[in-house]
């Protein structure tokens, strides 16, 4: 029975024999960490906490924002300074009866465009950081939902392959079903079933797809040998002995034949029912 490892221990001893290599100690744990394009949950972690930050950032840059409006709080020491200024000259001037109305409005527009001018120039610089901040968060949350459905297609692929192996597929052809089959299926309540409106029948398990397959995907079985194997209609089921891509029948001619009258897609599948393939140039070892 093949061995099921988890991405995670607690620890070095409960790692099955023989594979304490693909493990990483980290934080008093043991992660799967030495297998490419393996995602465990402790990235998916990782990378979530580093999502919740960039959250956290960007509520406190818009509450920052939203709670002083057009004004950047940096920027009213100075405002203050320009405005007490120009109160000052105002008052001067009415002391001096040198009031000039006209230039004391002047000089106060002056004063208050170059304190207001930074507000602006701030309110746009943190705007572009919101901006910036939303861009973070959404590539965080693009990459965690990647990560989880790379690991949902990993975890189809896995029960499709172990259904496969106790339905007694041929090793040379155990790829080629999980390939062929994982278009099929989908978790419903934690459970691996068939899909609806696919071309099968909604809500099999893996045992019972396999167990429907063996009518339409007879290549993926090994061929029987009892009466009658051969000689059947369409060339389809041809015992060892006259499958010329077999040890027992190896015939490049024949297989040429073979070739020619019942197409390359029947011609693949008798091939790979023995472990050969069309171009082979010497026969598979026999069974």
């Amino acid at each position: 029975m093949p061995v099921k490892l988890k991405t995670m221990y607690e620890a070095a001893t409960e790692i099955p024999e023989g594979f304490a290599d693909l493990y990483t100690e980290r934080g008093g744990k043991f992660e799967l960490t030495n297998i490419e394009g393996v995602k465990t949950q402790a990235d998916i972690d990782r990378v979530q906490t580093a999502l919740t930050k960039e959250r956290a950032d960007h509520k406190a840059a818009k509450a920052r924002l939203e709670a002083f409006g057009e004004t950047d709080p940096t920027t009213i020491p100075a405002m203050q300074e320009e405005l007490a200024e120009a109160k000052a000259r105002l008052e001067t001037l009415t002391a001096e009866g040198k009031l000039d109305e006209g230039k004391v409005e002047e000089r106060i527009n002056a004063a208050v465009n170059r304190a207001v001018g930074p507000v602006t120039r701030d309110k746009d610089a943190l705007s572009r950081q919101l901006e910036a901040a939303k861009k973070a968060v959404a590539d965080k949350e693009a990459e965690i939902e990647r990560v989880r459905a790379e690991q949902s297609q990993e975890r189809v692929r896995n029960q499709l392959r172990d259904a496969a192996i106790a339905a007694s597929v041929l090793g040379t052809a155990i790829d080629d079903s999980v390939f062929v089959s994982e278009r099929y299926f989908e978790f419903v309540d934690g459970k691996l079933v068939t899909k609806g409106d696919v071309g099968v029948t909604p809500g099999l398990t893996p045992k019972e797809f396999f167990n429907d397959m063996k009518e339409t995907r007879p290549h993926w079985w090994p061929l029987s040998q009892g009466g009658g194997a051969s000689g059947a209609r369409g060339g389809g089921n041809l015992s060892n002995k006259d499958n010329p891509w077999s040890a027992e029948g190896w015939n490049i001619t024949k297989q040429g034949r073979y070739l020619t009258e019942y197409g390359e897609a029947k011609a693949a599948e008798m091939a790979m029912r023995v472990g050969s393939k069309i171009g082979a140039t010497k026969p598979p070892k026999a069974a």
